[in-house]
């Protein structure tokens, strides 16, 4: 880690309930390493397809500026990133974990930190992004590249530092190979502990959401504890085919009313959640990060990866839209000379 928890005992915490709001949901199925491999041989998705195989630009390897269209665009030394992963298994223990029953990142947002307006702003990423995911086998041995959705390459770390790694190694490649500075994860086990300790969340339901609860009215105030808020951002009716992107929604929601929870109750209560979190949490986070989350105010926006979601098989995939990708990256991420 860039810092020992001792550095940051609690702030990364911040940050992770802000993202608690992420589901455990059904994996993807069994995905074992030969199999990985015969997509990469057979797979029908070609490169345009696949995050990132192909960019509408010119980058000049020499200072990484940008050409895009008529104009040239100068990377915004003003930007940090901290990336915060939802993982699908009940702890962080990786060791002696097989590929298909490791956790995925079924929740994957970026939080972009604007040091000069000090203002931070969401990207959510889904989970479904086809991307060239790097497999490997369960001793960390490197077998090839095979089309997959980005929440499987968590699922190739043997320990929570390579999975964590592997998954904003990845994230990097699909923005342009924006430079991820720090990346944060939390199992699912996490979720109750850390909201029952700061006494639960209140929201007001911006949709229906009476498939979860009768009750749950558009327009409704509720007051979700540990355990019905973990079902809010985790239920969906699976057999609806892109109901991810409407649970993203709602999760998003669920994120910023825990936010203004955090901040009515003060600094006081972070260390509480620290306590809940217990090993839980996994953190590679650096110090000047930490000092602007803690000040900068949000956004109040969340931004979403621009694409299109394909029904497939019995899973779903999500093809981003280069173009519109583009324009994203370069108005969060660069300046125009």
């Amino acid at each position: 880690m860039k810092n020992r928890r001792s550095l940051v005992k609690f702030i990364p915490l911040l940050f992770i309930v802000l993202l608690v709001a992420y589901m455990t949901g059904e994996t993807i199925a069994n995905n074992k390493n030969a199999e990985a491999v015969k997509r990469m041989e057979g797979s029908s998705a070609d490169e345009a397809t696949v995050a990132g195989a192909s960019r509408p630009y010119e980058r000049d390897s020499f200072d990484g500026s940008i050409l895009y269209g008529d104009n040239r665009y100068e990377a915004n030394s003003h930007i940090d990133t901290v990336l915060f992963l939802g993982i699908d298994s009940s702890s962080q223990e990786r060791e002696g974990v097989g590929i298909t029953e490791g956790g995925r990142s079924d929740t994957i947002i970026l939080f972009v930190i604007d040091n000069d307006k000090q203002l931070i702003t969401p990207l959510e990423i889904n989970r479904d992004t086809m991307v060239d995911v790097d497999i490997y086998d369960n001793d960390g041995n490197y077998l090839a590249q095979g089309v997959e959705q980005l929440t499987m390459q968590y699922a190739y770390g043997n320990t929570p530092q390579k999975a964590s790694n592997l998954t904003r190694d990845k994230v990097s490649d699909l923005l342009g190979r924006k430079r991820i500075g720090s990346v944060i994860s939390l199992t699912m086990d996490g979720i109750e502990p850390i909201v029952d300790s700061i006494g639960g969340v209140e929201l007001t339901l911006q949709s229906d959401e009476t498939d979860i609860d009768p009750s749950y009215k558009a327009g409704k105030t509720i007051h979700l504890d540990g355990a019905t808020a973990k079902a809010f951002v985790h239920n969906r009716d699976v057999e609806v085919r892109g109901s991810n992107i409407s649970r993203m929604s709602r999760q998003t929601q669920f994120m910023l009313a825990m936010f203004q929870t955090i901040k009515s109750q003060g600094s006081s209560i972070v260390e509480t959640m620290e306590e809940a979190a217990g090993d839980y949490l996994y953190e590679d986070i650096d110090a000047d990060s930490v000092d602007h989350m803690t000040h900068y105010d949000y956004s109040g926006e969340v931004l979403n990866l621009p694409g299109e979601n394909v029904e497939s098989g019995i899973h779903d995939e999500f093809y981003v839209d280069d173009d519109k990708l583009t324009e994203l990256i370069l108005d969060l991420f660069y300046i125009r000379s």
